[in-house]
């Protein structure tokens, strides 16, 4: 499975929000999650906030050979030194590490925004949004264009 992972802050609203989209090797959207906080958090905390709830998404969904992509280079350098020491991160990054083990497969990628925009606009509309939600199977149409604008697959126009 390749997990795409986001994260968005509205300081308006004094809330973060996290987009996790999961779609299968073939690239076809299998589920797609938002988490919503209310605080106003940094962004490279919020990012890894999203990194460890796709991980608690994906184990629960008993998927074992993932591929975690996020657009924040920061965080997923930090992931893959194993450099745990970063204080502002120290207990998320443990945690992802802990999460991790606990896959046949686990590695995490840099995307550029550009190929991960739909989990980053999953982020923002989460962070506007009053509950966490979850969709699998069935998926609301601005999500799914954006969905196959990141895999690079453009819908035809048609009359």
């Amino acid at each position: 499975m390749m997990i795409n992972t986001g994260a968005a802050i509205s300081a308006k609203m004094v809330r973060s929000g996290f987009g996790i989209i999961a779609r299968n090797w073939s690239g076809v959207l299998v589920r797609a999650k938002g988490i919503t906080e209310r605080r106003k958090g940094e962004a490279a905390t919020e990012e890894a906030l999203a990194i460890r709830g796709a991980l608690e998404m994906t184990q629960v969904a008993g998927w074992t050979n993932i591929e975690v992509q996020s657009d924040c280079k920061y965080v997923v350098s930090l992931i893959n030194t194993d450099n745990v020491q970063e204080c502002r991160l120290q207990t998320i990054l443990e945690d992802i590490v802990v999460l991790k083990r606990r896959f046949e497969s686990c590695v995490f990628t840099f995307v550029p925004r550009s190929a991960n925009s739909c989990s980053h606009e999953l982020a923002q509309f989460a962070a506007m949004a009053t509950r966490n939600f979850e969709w699998e199977g069935s998926f609301p149409t601005w999500l799914s264009t954006l969905a196959r604008k990141d895999m690079g697959v453009v819908t035809p126009f048609c009359n």
